[in-house]
């Protein structure tokens, strides 16, 4: 059987018990591993030699692969102890495929070892500011002259929406690009058209500057007798405005802070709500979009966080440019139009990010490298 391997060392948090809370890449990339699973791959993950914890037992069929020990300290440790030990990695497991979820500087170096080893690396884009001169707000100069390397000497690259797509084949025309979107693992048991208008408003993300806390202290202000239930934890360190916005939501009596909602407890806290509000800067592709979609519950969600304009366009919830306008939304919205995006909800989900239907595609694609 094929084996692809997963990169990023994050992604382990979700297959071990006690893991600590990921973000979107890390979730979206163990659906992906579900679905190669699946699709009958050899599933490997990165580790590092520190890893202690016990894997969950439904994850019995990922296989954790060492790479090198991060509290190693030496002179130039990457070029010295972390890159000559990936190498090592790759050789020894080898597989057929890597699959990598961030990018990052020394995926320029992953990619000459691939090659050398006939391995196809596929990198998949997380979010829109990778492929433009936001990319500058997280990374450096040099790190992002090695990050275009990387793009242009990969195997495939994934991009999420059709912003990344003309932006990467823009700059590299030559290369294969592809969009896909996030895959999604649906749960017929959660699969229901809403029969009522009513349940909290729904708020998931780890607390930083892109998700836009300081909206979300707006909205919930200017609508006082909607219920408004935020599941995630502040990613450290925190900048000011996501501080102080926190810090006043927790004065608001009708805001509760839920903390970190496990991966097994996150359709059934959707499957209760009467919607999913995202007040994000801007989003490659929401996972959580996908999960409330799941439940039947509507999105509502700013302009620039609306990948190929598929709320409005499928009548998904609403997209809104502004705090009061999706106050006047949420007030005045009528039972019929409620019940409508909801059940689209429900038809576009099942019919465009099945995890297998998309696993199928995303294979029939990697074997023509």
């Amino acid at each position: 059987m094929p084996k692809i391997l997963f990169s990023q060392f994050a992604n382990i948090e979700l297959i071990v018990e006690g893991g600590n809370p990921r973000g979107g890449a890390a979730v979206q990339t163990l659906v992906w591993m579900h679905a190669f699973n699946k699709l009958g791959f050899d599933i490997q993950q990165v580790i590092y030699e520190t890893e202690t914890r016990p894997k969950k037992k439904e994850f019995d069929w990922v296989e954790t692969i060492t790479v090198y020990n991060p509290n190693v300290k030496r002179i130039r440790s990457w070029y010295t102890y972390k890159l000559p030990a990936y190498f090592k990695t790759l050789k020894t497991a080898k597989c057929d495929y890597v699959y990598s979820s961030i990018p990052k500087w020394y995926f320029f170096y992953i990619n000459i070892f691939c090659k050398i080893l006939g391995i196809k690396h596929i990198i998949r884009i997380p979010s829109d500011e990778m492929v433009d001169k936001r990319i500058f707000l997280t990374e450096s100069k040099i790190d992002n002259f090695y990050i275009q390397k990387s793009f242009a000497t990969a195997d495939l690259i994934l991009a999420q929406n059709e912003y990344q797509f003309v932006n990467l084949k823009r700059k590299f025309p030559k290369q294969q690009i592809v969009k896909i979107y996030n895959p999604t693992i649906i749960n017929e048991e959660f699969l229901k058209i809403k029969t009522e208008l009513q349940g909290h408003i729904a708020w998931i993300a780890n607390f930083r500057h892109r998700k836009n806390m300081a909206l979300l202290l707006k909205i919930a202000e200017l609508l006082p007798k909607e219920n408004f239930m935020i599941a995630g934890v502040p990613l450290l360190p925190l900048d000011e405005e996501t501080e102080d916005s926190v810090e006043n939501l927790r004065k608001l009596k009708n805001v509760t802070f839920l903390g970190n909602v496990g991966r097994e407890d996150i359709l059934g806290f959707l499957s209760k709500a009467k919607f999913l509000l995202s007040t994000a800067r801007y989003e490659g592709f929401s996972n959580t979009f996908l999960e409330a979609m799941c439940t039947g519950t509507p999105v509502l969600t700013t302009h620039t966080a609306n990948p190929d304009e598929l709320i409005n366009r499928y009548e998904l919830g609403y997209v809104y440019e502004n705090e009061n306008e999706i106050c006047s939304i949420i007030e005045n919205l009528t039972m019929e139009k409620y019940l409508t995006w909801s059940k689209n909800c429900i038809a576009y989900v099942k019919e465009n990010h099945d995890y297998k239907y998309l696993g199928n595609k995303l294979m029939n694609q990697i074997k023509c490298l």
